[in-house]
């Protein structure tokens, strides 16, 4: 697969040099070849291309020990849009890469996605969302289907999910297969309620159970541990009303879950399990049942805008559907905006407020504040002020020094921004600061622990021409430590912008030195963009840091990557 990348990437590089040299002496000459060549055989109206295809390649070097990145990557991609008769179209999605391999799930993808104008499809490599608690980003190897004639909404999706890798019993990962439905009513963009239900277990067959056993003579047996095969039933509903001409609106959505954390364990005693279960979903010892909610109802009107939500996820809510979810969570909160004087005054409020221990289970309840504001001003259209303001309490309600858990953390910022001419040169400048104060009471070593970070920027944006700008910066940051240590770091920038060839030849070079107590840090970025004809285009990108170390130069080290792509507008 390297090999196949590479040849491909030095034969799109050749063509563009070709190009460069002269071979095709006008961007306007190649378009109008191609479509010269295209109506020949079919005329626009009933059917046309769109889209994008790519190439990327990069080499990575350092002088660490441990390298953060493979020493060469290449990826291709080809995102080509059929449209036929003006309401018919199939879009492929094609992306092969170097960076996969067999010991983690596979980054390549293949996919077609017919859509016509009531209804698509999905057939290879997706992923899907049918709400915020069920079935949302995962990637799925398969297909599906979405329709939505007049105001009847219908999903089905089904596939792989995972591949099977058998590796230590911490690390082994199940071959693991998904379906999912959605029912409901309403139309794309409007107002809609829908029923979900996903079904996803774990191949228990494709790793040897083998893998996870061990002797342990402590109970007198075989006791599995590490990875163990799973089964998860989902079934709830979301839905988005919009009412009074999307003045107010209503989101929410309820879902139960029903997940098994081993296959393998025994099935459970109970008499009352509905029949319809028999086949769908096995109870066992291992499975439990809960439920997440959320509700959110905006407000708009005018220069006023307003925001309430709701949202509970229960100790034993689990979706195999979603790449991850964090449990045992209730959280609140509300948003309020104010535009006035024509929007040369806007005010946003903020306040949230989340705990766990739902069940009063834990000993300790962990609760969370958050206490915010931010107001921009805008007396000119040249000049622009902004300050904001945020706190943040996190607490548990524990006696015990120990465990305890009392911090906050207080920020407060404020920047200036002004466009202004100067010297026959356009300009813009921007100063800012911001003050972060961090309390700590969890130690018991008396003492408000608090540590303060102090922040200082500002950068000048000047425009010579239509060819050159330039824009200094620098930023301050000093930070107090609660032992009565500071620290401070001051960095330099400079970006130089540089456009040729009626800018069809962009390039940006950016230079920064950072300087703190214990590291010098020095980099150089360098981005170049050359338009080919108006579909094609060429992008260099290289980055150089070089990282010494005040205390040992012995772990002084330096990094290089460089990378090219190739892209092409269809």
């Amino acid at each position: 697969m390297k090999l196949s990348l590479l040849t491909y990437i030095v034969l799109i590089l050749s063509l563009s040099l070709s190009i460069v040299n002269g071979q095709v002496k006008d961007s306007s000459e190649v378009d109008l070849s191609i479509n010269n060549q295209l109506s020949q055989y079919v005329a626009p109206s009933i059917f046309s291309i769109s889209g994008d295809a790519g190439a990327y390649g990069e080499l990575y070097s350092t002088s660490r020990d441990v390298a953060r990145r493979p020493g060469a990557t290449g990826r291709l991609y080809l995102r080509p849009t059929f449209t036929f008769l003006n309401n018919f179209s199939i879009s492929l999605d094609l992306f092969v890469s170097t960076e996969g391999n067999d010991a983690r799930q596979q980054i390549n993808r293949f996919a077609l996605h017919p859509e016509w104008s009531w209804g698509q499809a999905h057939i290879g490599d997706f992923n899907h969302k049918f709400s915020d608690y069920s079935l949302n980003g995962i990637n799925i190897r398969g297909g599906g289907v979405e329709i939505n004639p007049g105001w009847f909404r219908f999903q089905v999706i089904g596939g792989q999910t995972r591949r099977a890798i058998t590796a230590s019993p911490y690390s082994s990962v199940y071959s693991q297969n998904m379906g999912a439905l959605k029912i409901g009513i309403g139309k794309k963009g409007k107002s809609f309620f829908d029923l979900n239900i996903m079904l996803a277990r774990d191949d228990s067959n494709s790793v040897a159970k083998s893998t996870f056993i061990t002797d342990t003579t402590s109970t007198g047996g075989n006791t599995q541990v590490g990875i163990t095969p799973q089964e998860n039933l989902l079934i709830g509903f979301n839905t988005d009303l919009k009412i009074i001409k999307n003045m107010l609106r209503l989101r929410g959505e309820a879902t139960a879950s029903l997940f098994t954390h081993n296959t393998y364990s025994d099935e459970a005693d109970i008499d009352d399990v509905p029949s319809f279960m028999d086949g769908i979903f096995t109870l066992r010892n291992s499975s439990n049942a809960d439920f997440a909610y959320k509700g959110i109802l905006d407000f708009k009107y005018d220069f006023f805008n307003t925001s309430l939500k709701y949202q509970v996820i229960n100790p034993g809510f689990r979706s195999l559907g979603m790449t991850s979810v964090i449990n045992d969570k209730r959280k609140y909160g509300a948003n309020m905006g104010f535009r006035l004087f024509k929007n040369v005054l806007m005010v946003q409020l903020r306040y949230d407020a989340q705990n766990d221990n739902l069940l009063d289970q834990k000993k300790f309840t962990l609760e969370r504040n958050t206490f915010g504001f931010n107001v921009v001003v805008r007396p000119i259209q040249s000049l622009s002020i902004m300050f904001n303001a945020i706190h943040n309490k996190m607490f548990n309600d524990s006696v015990s020094d120990t465990v305890r858990i009392d911090s906050k953390v207080s920020t407060f910022a404020t920047n200036v921004s002004y466009q202004f001419p100067a010297f026959g040169l356009r300009n813009s400048a921007m100063l800012g600061y911001s003050h972060q104060i961090s309390t700590n009471y969890n130690f018991y070593l008396g003492g408000d622990n608090e540590v303060t970070v102090k922040n200082i920027f500002g950068n000048i944006n000047t425009t010579i021409n239509s060819m050159w700008s330039f824009a200094p910066g620098f930023t301050a940051v000093i930070i107090d430590t609660w032992t009565g240590v500071t620290n401070q770091t001051l960095t330099l920038n400079l970006r130089v912008n540089g456009r040729f060839f009626n800018s069809k030849w962009n390039n940006a070079l950016t230079m920064s030195m950072s300087n703190s107590d214990y590291t010098k840090v020095m980099q150089l970025n360098l981005q170049s963009d050359y338009r080919i004809t108006s579909s094609d285009m060429i992008k260099l990108k290289v980055r150089y840091s070089l990282t010494s170390y005040n205390a040992n130069s012995t772990n002084n080290f330096w990094e290089n990557i460089a990378s090219v792509s190739y892209v092409h507008r269809l």
